[in-house]
């Protein structure tokens, strides 16, 4: 991706500062840009009859033969629901191993493809590897890694992510690996659009040009009132693509994090928004495809198939 990553210690900050720029005020040659290592926040998905899933998989379409990476919190072993589903997990954060402490990386990959007969993910035929890039926050350099390790090592043709922060104009990090991986690999990034709710709203990396960005809408297809909404900003270009339920979902809870085996995410007001995470995550390509391409040139097909609720939002 041609980017690099480094820890540096307080005491030798300056020192650090200054082999990278040499007193000027813009970096020395050989490097464009230099970023701080900055942390995102994990930013899920709702009925699978909403989304017309149960009709697909009565054709026998269920996801089977796909592999979707998940990049989040980490996730719950011992759930049935992902039992034989996790397939690959690998940890990139800080913490000591993928055990998922917030409950949120399990709650997403339930609704992927968990294997409850209750609480069925919406391609519960597809495998998952989980990549945990921290717990309620995300730092960007594990975000990276997590992304390189999903894209070229796991060679999944489809990764989520419910990770979003603040975006800006011109192209930061996390755009820029989207763009680069998308391009070199052939997957998919389907991304959560935000929770910001205001127009010109949409995080990033949900931002990225090569991002599938995924608004939210309720039970009755409305628009969510927390759903960041587009144009993106700098240029106005359309973002998010398409929506899908995202309100009140009912999934895998990881132990330790509520009082049963599942739990419903809803938004309250009174949150924390760290913890108002949403995914919108359009089923129809699990479904349908055994093996996923993603040029651009088939997205307004494949946006207009995915259903009922994936329609643009502008």
């Amino acid at each position: 991706m041609g980017l690099a990553t480094t820890s540096v210690s307080k005491a030798t900050a300056g020192r650090t500062w200054q082999s990278l720029v040499g007193g000027a005020r813009s970096p020395a040659a050989g490097r464009s840009k230099i970023w701080l290592d900055g942390k995102r926040p994990i930013t899920l998905d709702r009925s699978a009859k909403q989304i017309g899933a149960p009709q697909a998989w009565r054709q026998g379409l269920t996801g089977a033969g796909v592999t979707v990476a998940v990049l989040d919190s980490g996730y719950d072993a011992t759930h049935p629901d992902l039992k034989d589903v996790v397939t690959r997990s690998r940890n990139f954060s800080d913490e000591p191993d993928v055990t998922d402490g917030i409950g949120h990386g399990t709650h997403v990959a339930s609704i992927v493809a968990g294997a409850g007969e209750r609480y069925r993910g919406v391609a519960p035929g597809a495998k998952i590897a989980l990549g945990k890039v921290g717990g309620e926050y995300a730092s960007e350099s594990a975000i990276l890694a997590g992304m390189e390790w999903a894209a070229a090592e796991v060679e999944a043709k489809i990764i989520n992510m419910s990770i979003g922060g603040p975006d800006t104009p011109g192209i930061d990090p996390l755009e820029h690996a989207v763009n680069t991986l998308s391009a070199r690999t052939g997957a998919l990034f389907v991304i959560a659009a935000g929770n910001d709710g205001a127009p010109g709203s949409v995080s990033s990396p949900g931002s990225a040009d090569a991002a599938l960005t995924v608004g939210a809408v309720d039970g009755s297809d409305r628009m969510a009132e927390f759903s960041s909404r587009g144009p993106r900003l700098g240029d106005h270009a359309i973002k998010p693509e398409v929506t899908a339920p995202g309100v009140g979902i009912m999934a895998a809870a990881a132990q330790g994090t509520a009082d049963g085996p599942y739990v419903g995410q809803h938004r309250r007001s009174d949150r924390p928004p760290r913890l108002r995470g949403r995914i919108a995550l359009p089923a129809g390509w699990f479904l349908q495809r055994r093996e996923p391409r993603w040029p651009r040139r088939s997205r307004p097909a494949s946006q207009a198939s995915d259903s009922r609720t994936a329609v643009p939002v502008r």
